[in-house]
Parts: structure tokens; C-alpha cells; sequence
């Protein structure tokens, strides 16, 4: 029993439309046949080398991914660079790859919703509306903490040793906004609708300065931290259609994505 890709990608889309994905964005079907039939999926936040051995090793049909496999356009493809090698490598295989980037951050249920949930918060909206959907959301916690201590429950909750924290840690805690990944763009949302506490990623040194001046706490719990979250939600989602006959077997990545060692 299979299912073909492109019954897969119709699923997904009912989850993430890939027209609410970003402009500069590379979202959909990066590598495969969108006829081919797919026995066995493997769910990773990215398709790295490490993933895609994996994949071959299991042998997988069909690769999906939070972060887009081809993100800039590509000039050549040899296997005198990575990108090149791994593409040789999914086509010798056969295994295709899927991704669903800006439109998973900005769908319901998707990554910041995800986050959200996670993090405890109550009356959650949309931080920024994008059509009648939205990017990072905002709520409230049931009761209010410091600083301090939310931040060793956000280590908790998200499974991680680090995160950077910029605010006074006693400071109190009622409103949290976030978005998953690189999401300090939107930290003036998050004042504007007066949240006490900003939760992001890849946060830079003035980006750091700018919330103190704008005196909103910040917490950095990094790029992979806030979106490896969502991988578990996807096999789920996929479980969920694929209950009733049970075509599809439906794996996660063992490979920690995570490129940073934290001493």
C-alpha cells in the first residue's frame, strides 16, 4: 500500500496553504514527482546531509521539512559542493523533499501556534495579521512569574541547556508575544500590544539593546529551540489522515540539526 506524493502535499496544504508563505520564500515540492507513490516519510526540520543518508538508510520515499531544502536560486549542480551532492543523492534514490516554511509559521496550528501551546499561554492571538491569518502570536499566562522564572521554564518546556535572556529577572511576567526562528523583526508588535516579554531566535547584539531601550524583556531560545517543535506536530497531523488504511509509515529524524555545541 502507498499513497502518492501529491495527495500528501494536498494534506498538507489543508494545514499550511503554501500561498501564505512569505514572498522571498521557497516553499512546495523541492526535489521528486509529484505522481511518485510514497511508502515511507521521514519528518526533519532540515534536509542536511546527515538527514538525507538517514533517508536512504531507512528507505524513505519522501522527505518533509520545516526549513525550504533550495532557499536561493542555484546556478549549477555538481557534486563539488554539498548542495549539489545531496541533490545528486536524493534523485539516485528516488526520495523526494518537501517544505513548508513562512506558510507553516504563519497557519493556525502551525509552529507559533505550536510554541504558544507549549509555553502555557491563555487568550492567544495573532501578533501581526497577514490576510485573515497572522505571523507570532501573543497571550497572557494563567499566573503572572518573574523573569527568571519563566526562563527556566521555557528551558524546560523546549528541551533545551541554554537560552540568553535580556531583562531584569525579577521583573514581572503577564503578557508573552513570540515567533518561532529569526523573529526579532517583529519585537515592536510585541510592544505595541504591550507584552512584557518578547520570545524569539537568533538574536544579535543590538537587537538585544534595542528591547531594553524599548523596554520589553527578551529571551532568545535560539533558531532550532523554538522551531524543532513542530516536527512531532506534523507526524501527528500525518497520523491523523492516515489512520484509517494505514498507508503511509510515518518516521521522525533521529539527527540532532542543531549546528551549534554549547560548552
Amino acid at each position: 500500500m502507498s499513497v502518492k506524493c501529491k495527495k500528501i502535499i494536498e494534506e498538507l496544504n489543508k494545514l499550511a496553504p503554501e500561498y501564505l508563505a512569505e514572498e522571498w520564500d521557497n516553499v512546495g515540492l523541492m526535489i521528486g514527482d509529484i505522481d511518485q507513490e510514497v511508502n515511507r516519510v521521514l519528518i526533519a526540520l532540515d534536509a542536511i546531509p546527515e538527514v538525507i543518508e538517514e533517508a536512504i538508510k531507512e528507505k524513505v520515499d519522501l522527505i518533509i521539512t520545516h526549513h525550504p531544502f533550495i532557499f536561493k536560486p542555484l546556478k549549477s549542480i555538481t557534486k563539488n559542493d554539498a548542495i549539489g551532492q545531496s541533490i545528486y543523492s536524493l534523485i539516485k534514490n528516488n526520495i523526494g523533499v518537501y517544505s513548508a516554511h513562512t506558510n507553516l509559521d504563519i497557519a493556525f496550528g502551525g509552529t507559533n501556534d505550536t510554541l504558544a501551546n507549549l509555553l502555557e499561554l491563555e487568550n492567544i492571538s495573532v501578533l501581526k495579521e497577514i490576510d485573515n491569518y497572522g505571523m507570532g502570536r501573543i497571550g497572557n499566562l494563567k499566573n503572572a512569574c518573574t523573569l527568571e522564572e519563566y526562563a527556566k521554564f521555557v528551558k524546560e518546556k523546549l528541551k533545551i541547556s541554554n537560552i540568553r535572556v535580556v531583562g531584569n529577572p525579577t521583573k514581572v511576567i503577564n503578557i508573552v508575544a513570540l515567533t518561532t526562528g529569526s523573529g526579532i523583526s517583529y519585537i515592536q508588535e510585541a510592544v505595541n500590544k504591550k507584552a512584557d516579554l518578547f520570545i524569539t531566535g537568533d538574536v544579535k547584539f543590538h537587537d538585544a539593546q534595542k528591547a531594553k531601550e524599548l523596554g520589553i524583556a527578551l529571551i532568545d531560545a535560539g533558531h532550532y529551540g523554538t522551531e524543532n517543535i513542530i516536527i512531532p506536530v506534523i507526524k501527528k497531523y500525518l497520523e491523523n489522515i492516515n489512520k484509517e488504511d494505514k498507508k503511509l509509515e510515518i518516521i521522525v529524524s533521529k539527527i540532532n540539526g542543531d549546528p551549534f555545541i554549547l560548552y
